[in-house]
C-alpha cells in the first residue's frame, strides 16, 4: 500500500483530502494557506484545471512549498466534471509534465479519459516516485452495483496504487449501492486502497461512513476552501464525525 510521507492509507482510520480549487495563482495561495494550517487536513488535493495551462508548474511549486503535507495532482477534465477540455494526448502531455517538476505524492490518472496512456502513466507516477490513483466520475447517475465494482476492481487488477469512484445518486438507495460496491471490491481486492463517496446531499452520508465500507479517505474543505464536488462537508466535521474503527 502507499506511503506518503509516512502517511499509510486505512479504511480503519480513513484520511480527509483538501481540494485546493482555484482560478489563480493569486486565489490558490491563501487556500494552500489554510489547508496547510488546518490539522483536520491530511492530505491535500491541487486542482489544476481551474487553473490556466500555463501555471501548472509554478501552482505545483508554490502548492508543495506551503503546505507540507502529501500532495495529490489533478486534471479533471471536462468530460469527468473538470474544466478543462483536453485531449488523451494532451492529458497524457501535462501529466508527464507535472511528474517532471516533482512534489507530486499521487497522480490522478482518468481511468476513462487516459485511454491507452493508463499504463504508461502509472509507470511514470512510479518511477517519480509518486503513486498512480485510477479514478472515474458519474456527476449524472449511480451506475448499477456490478458495474461500480468491476470499475475498482479493474483499477486495482490494472495496477492502480489507489482506485478512486465518485457517483452521484438519486435516491438513498443509490447511496446505499455505493457502499456496497466499496464493500465488494475492498473484500476482493484488499491490497488497493479504494477512494469512494456518493456525492451531493443525499450521498453526504457515505463521505462519514465509507471507512466502514473499505473506503481508506475522504473529502472535506477548510476554512477559506471550496468544494471541488457537490456534498463535500468541513473537514473539521469530518474528523469529528468520520467513522473509525475501533
Amino acid at each position: 500500500m502507499p506511503n506518503l510521507r509516512g502517511l499509510t492509507l486505512d479504511a480503519a482510520c480513513p484520511r480527509i483530502i483538501v481540494p485546493l480549487f482555484a482560478h489563480s495563482l493569486d486565489a490558490l495561495r491563501p487556500l494552500a494557506e489554510a489547508a496547510c494550517a488546518d490539522p483536520a487536513a491530511d492530505i491535500v488535493e491541487l486542482r489544476l484545471d481551474p487553473l490556466p495551462e500555463a501555471d501548472f508548474s509554478a501552482a505545483l511549486a508554490l502548492v508543495h512549498g506551503l503546505t507540507g503535507k502529501p500532495l495529490i495532482a489533478t486534471i479533471r477534465t471536462a468530460a469527468e466534471g473538470g474544466e478543462l477540455a483536453l485531449t488523451p494526448d494532451a492529458y497524457a502531455a501535462h501529466c508527464r509534465a507535472l511528474l517532471a517538476e516533482g512534489g507530486v505524492d499521487v497522480l490522478d490518472i482518468e481511468w476513462k479519459a487516459c485511454g491507452a496512456y493508463r499504463g504508461e502513466l502509472r509507470d511514470a507516477a512510479r518511477a517519480a516516485g509518486a503513486a498512480a490513483l485510477f479514478s472515474e466520475h458519474h456527476f449524472d447517475e449511480t451506475p448499477a452495483t456490478d458495474e461500480m465494482t468491476r470499475t475498482l476492481i479493474g483499477m486495482a487488477d490494472a495496477g492502480a496504487d489507489i482506485a478512486k469512484l465518485a457517483v452521484m445518486p438519486r435516491s438513498a438507495a443509490d447511496a446505499a449501492r455505493l457502499l456496497e460496491a466499496t464493500a465488494r471490491a475492498a473484500e476482493a481486492c484488499p491490497n488497493t486502497p479504494l477512494i469512494t463517496m456518493s456525492m451531493g446531499p443525499i450521498g453526504a452520508v457515505t463521505r462519514f461512513c465509507g471507512g466502514a465500507f473499505g473506503s481508506v479517505a475522504t473529502f472535506g474543505v477548510t476554512s477559506g476552501t471550496t468544494a471541488s464536488a457537490p456534498g463535500q462537508p468541513a473537514a473539521g466535521v469530518l474528523r469529528e464525525k468520520l467513522y473509525v474503527r475501533e
